[in-house]
């Protein structure tokens, strides 16, 4: 288990229960909140470490940009209540994911926190103290918990009633998320912008995503954590240099993304597991041909898609180049 805090002795419930009632008030009176969150995952191989702004408006709009690791830097959530929008700078792409159960991220922020406490009448509160710093220390159970997030605890200073960090827990009581935050701010003024779905330029529609997705070198190191034996790309234009490598979870299993990028241009290649519905319908666009395979073209703020299904995966290319370029790429997707 990570490191755990020492418990407080001596405090008495009626302590104990006046600090948190201290903590309710606070944390019930919150509209919005700004912060800087760093957020460490027990990951499949490795621990996983982000580094993120959070901006949030009661009861469940929020704002991310990724500042940590480099190779994600800029990456942007937007949340409005009902939609939400991820834009990718290193494939300079906004995508849009409606209808999205956002409770995959819900941990990370102490405004679902809040809503989870009042909610809940499993509530356990105590008073923690380390290094000369005391806490009070919230605990409850996370809303439809898995194994592997089963309880939720939150820290806060007891001084100015700011949270210092969450910890989520596994069922047998080891950490497996773990967000510490700085430069809180209560009730900031937000910009409605910040949420506003009409200001983000909609380029491609996507499904449910999961930020902490696996990172590798290659598809074959990648291979090994997917529910089907990926394709690969064989040609690609020599100004483009393969970028990133990603798996993430998504709804019906798990996605495979890889990016290339140079002298301006920029393709992704998506492939998933294909359900039964997708396998029937290549969706709207233009029909067209793929040495013998059909698929759909279409396009939006000149981003070019091609999907196609084959040997029970969903395919998806999109990029910056020509209708004809991206076609011939994706007849060399084996």
């Amino acid at each position: 288990m990570l490191g755990l805090v020492l418990l407080c002795q001596g405090c008495s419930p009626y302590t104990e229960e006046r600090a948190y009632k201290e903590v309710h008030k606070k944390l019930a009176g919150m509209d919005s909140y700004s912060c800087t969150a760093e957020i460490f995952t027990k990951g499949n191989r490795q621990p996983g470490y982000f580094k993120i702004k959070q901006w949030f408006c009661m009861p469940d709009r929020y704002r991310l940009e990724v500042l940590e690791p480099a190779v994600m830097k800029g990456k942007t959530t937007v949340f409005d209540g009902q939609r939400l929008w991820m834009y990718y700078p290193y494939i300079d792409q906004v995508l849009l994911l409606e209808d999205m159960d956002p409770s995959m991220d819900e941990n990370m922020f102490l405004g679902f926190f809040l809503r989870d406490m009042l909610e809940t009448e499993s509530i356990q509160y105590s008073i923690h103290k380390e290094a000369g710093e005391t806490t009070v220390v919230v605990e409850l159970p996370v809303p439809g918990g898995s194994k592997y997030r089963c309880t939720q605890k939150m820290f806060i200073d007891k001084k100015d009633l700011r949270p210092i960090m969450l910890e989520i827990y596994d069922i047998s009581g080891n950490v497996t998320t773990r967000v510490k935050y700085s430069d809180f701010r209560y009730n900031p003024g937000l910009d409605d912008d910040l949420f506003d779905r009409e200001k983000a330029a909609v380029s491609m529609l996507f499904e449910e995503w999961d930020v902490s997705g696996m990172f590798f070198d290659s598809f074959d190191e990648a291979r090994r954590y997917l529910d089907f034996p990926p394709l690969e790309l064989y040609v690609v234009p020599e100004e483009l240099e393969r970028d990133v490598i990603q798996v993430v979870e998504t709804g019906g299993g798990r996605t495979l993304i890889a990016t290339y990028t140079g002298g301006g241009e920029s393709i992704t290649l998506i492939q998933k597991g294909a359900g039964k519905a997708e396998g029937e319908s290549l969706g709207g666009g233009e029909l067209i041909h793929l040495d013998g395979r059909e698929a759909v073209y279409s396009e939006r703020q000149g981003t070019g898609k091609i999907s196609w299904t084959e040997g029970g995966i969903r395919v998806e290319l999109m990029g910056n180049l020509t209708r004809n370029a991206l076609a011939e790429m994706a007849k060399n997707i084996r």
